[in-house]
């Protein structure tokens, strides 16, 4: 009689489906107290909260994506900083701002997307009071690539936005 599986801590689970990471995903925003809808381009999560004395309007945008290349992780996350701004961000100063954090959770990476998300995210906007910082669930490698290191323009949100990737994305199996 062959072995049978046992569900031991050592034994490598089957690799989590896009839908299903989407629907942990909308469970633990919920959790957060953000507001969950569905819309066109994808789960939105948001939820507003004081960091350095500023009022934050974050905003967790994810789509599903088979394939990630550069190309389609800046024209995702582009589209997510205009809704975020359309939506909080045109009284945006000194007392108040936009987080963005677009995910996408695709099947495969490029190397070139994977690159953009190692490195803080340069919005090609004017003004001052608007960040964003994409993440790429990559399901086929069980990982979440995301910027980790320290924003020097935007310093006083380096933590925020590390608790929410942190609370939110956990890594795929």
């Amino acid at each position: 009689m062959p072995a049978s599986s046992s569900g031991g801590p050592n034994e490598k689970k089957a690799m989590t489906d896009a839908d299903t990471y989407l629907k942990g995903l909308a469970d633990r925003l919920a959790a957060d107290g953000c507001a969950v809808t569905h819309e066109t381009l994808g789960l939105v999560g948001y939820k507003a909260q004081v960091k350095a004395l500023s009022r934050m309007h974050v905003f967790l945008v994810a789509a599903r994506a088979d394939r990630v290349g550069e190309a389609e992780l800046n024209g995702f996350t582009e589209a997510t900083v205009r809704l975020a701004v359309e939506r909080k961000g045109r009284w945006s100063g000194a007392q108040s701002g936009v987080i963005v954090l677009p995910v996408l959770v695709a099947a495969a990476a490029d190397e070139s997307a994977v690159a953009i998300t190692r490195r803080a995210y340069r919005l090609k906007l004017g003004g001052f009071a608007t960040l964003a910082q994409p993440a790429i669930v990559d399901l086929a490698a069980g990982r979440v690539h995301t910027f980790r290191g320290t924003r020097i323009w935007g310093y006083a949100l380096n933590s925020l936005i590390r608790q929410k990737y942190t609370r939110y994305l956990p890594e795929p199996f």
